[in-house]
């Protein structure tokens, strides 16, 4: 019987973004300590004799723009450095919400290079694929690719290339705030491109030895005012130790030091926001599991 193979894929937080400077090639030069959560989308594998891709479609604000699927890229691109034939039947099932500052695409991209990666090598005595490959094609995918194929505590530099290994405290609970509106990240930098003059937001806010700040906090504040009254009851709540927005938003984290104080901070948000409460982990490559399929999900 047919194997399913599948493999968790983290989301992203940002704890801080500094976007430095524009190249001459348009991409901007960032800095960044990020974590990734116990939240996750779920991708599923198996072997096919064509490629085919479903998910889970119950909530409707999770479904991908089938011209905006970064798992079937990363596929494609596997394909074309490898010369692969094999195809596959994919099912993704989506927790990350679309849009929303926390990686959720680029984490599909990068679960999918590291499965496809397994199951290479698993099949060829020669011309293994190592883990710089598919660091080459996540880059070419996105500039938050490279990260989430590592997926743990990180200092990110440059273009999303320079990646380091951070030590970023536990036990700490993580509380995410989403609105339910999608930010466009090209929309949300050209907004900041075209008013830095405007950029006036700088706090002095410390988590640990990681200072909390977002340089495109005004931007999508100014595309999506609702961040501002997410980010303004979360500084008021009691007992929270920080709070900001990750990515280009339009989702914000509060962090908190046990879980009675984060409960408490919860009446003071909308029930149809989108709401999780975890802790970070640190995942690794060998985060693929697989049992016989016992339904047919895909």
């Amino acid at each position: 019987m047919n194997k399913n193979y599948y493999i968790n894929a983290p989301a992203k937080l940002n704890l801080n973004l500094f976007v430095k400077q524009i190249s001459n090639n348009g991409l901007h030069c960032l800095e960044s300590d990020v974590c990734f959560l116990e939240l996750t989308d779920t991708l599923f594998f198996r072997f096919s004799n064509k490629d085919i891709f479903s998910q889970d479609i119950a909530d409707k604000n999770l479904i991908i723009d089938p011209n905006d699927n970064l798992i079937i890229s990363a596929l494609k691109e596997f394909r074309d450095l490898t010369n692969w034939k094999k195809c596959f039947s994919i099912y993704l099932q989506k927790r990350i919400p679309i849009g929303a500052g926390l990686g959720g695409g680029s984490a599909d991209a990068a679960a999918t290079l590291i499965l496809l990666r397994k199951l290479f090598n698993n099949e060829t005595k020669t011309n293994k694929i190592s883990k710089e490959n598919i660091f080459e094609i996540g880059k070419r995918l996105g500039s938050d690719v490279p990260a989430c194929i590592e997926s743990k505590d990180l200092k990110i530099k440059g273009y999303g290339d320079k990646i380091f290994r951070n030590k970023i405290s536990d036990g700490f609970y993580f509380l995410v705030i989403n609105p339910n509106i999608k930010l466009s990240t090209r929309s949300v930098f050209n907004y900041f491109d075209n008013n830095q003059e405007k950029q006036c937001e700088w706090t002095n806010v410390f988590w640990e030895n990681i200072k909390i700040h977002n340089s495109l906090l005004s931007s999508a504040k100014n595309l999506a005012p609702e961040i501002s009254h997410i980010i303004n009851k979360l500084e008021n709540s009691r007992n929270m130790i920080a709070s900001g927005m990750t990515g280009s938003g339009s989702s914000c984290f509060g962090i908190f030091k046990n879980l009675n104080d984060l409960k408490d901070t919860l009446k003071y948000f909308n029930t149809n926001y989108f709401i999780w409460a975890g802790k970070k982990k640190n995942y690794n490559l060998n985060r693929i599991s697989y049992s016989k399929v016992l339904e047919n999900k895909f």
